[in-house]
């Protein structure tokens, strides 16, 4: 990890072009999930791992790489929202991926399972997507969405305890 964080600050493209090949599909899923559209999040993720390259100076202060790339998401797709105005909608099923087989089996339980975290507020929503799908750290979800470590564990002690009452009631 060393190397490829030395070699990604030297501005070597090929590990920037591996580094790309390794986090893109997390990164527009990530963006996704806060943006409800798959072409906007394609361009904000496009944008922020500009950014990323240009910025790659900064990476000292961030534990990981992958926080470091989706502080920068985050901090793009919000923006866009704001400069937008945009109400956020979300299809599910175009964004899974899931085969077509298994959505077919599990849609009950999926669907189940979307009411439930609908109910949650967006900074819960946020917070338990990145920890339980990107399995990103408490301490990097902290560096990701600007919170306190103790701010990330409560939100997602209160998330869990939300979608648990809230998945059982139905």
């Amino acid at each position: 990890m060393d190397e490829r964080l030395k070699l990604l600050k030297d501005g070597n493209e090929s590990a920037f072009e591996e580094f790309i090949q390794r986090y893109r599909k997390e990164a527009v899923n990530f963006a996704l999930n806060i943006l409800k559209d798959y072409y906007i999040a394609e361009d904000i993720v496009q944008d922020s791992f500009a950014t990323f390259y240009v910025y790659r100076d900064r990476l000292k202060s961030y534990s990981t790489l992958k926080s470091y790339l989706f502080s920068i998401i985050h901090n793009k797709s919000v923006d866009y929202i704001r400069k937008n105005n945009r109400k956020t909608y979300y299809d599910y099923d175009s964004a899974s991926t899931i085969s077509p087989e298994e959505i077919v089996i599990n849609k009950e339980k999926k669907e189940k399972f979307m009411k439930s975290f609908s109910k949650l507020n967006e900074e819960q929503k946020n917070v338990l997507y990145l920890y339980a799908f990107q399995q990103m750290t408490y301490k990097e979800i902290a560096e990701v969405l600007g919170m306190s470590l103790a701010k990330v564990k409560i939100t997602i002690f209160r998330a869990r305890k939300e979608l648990k009452a809230s998945y059982a009631e139905k």
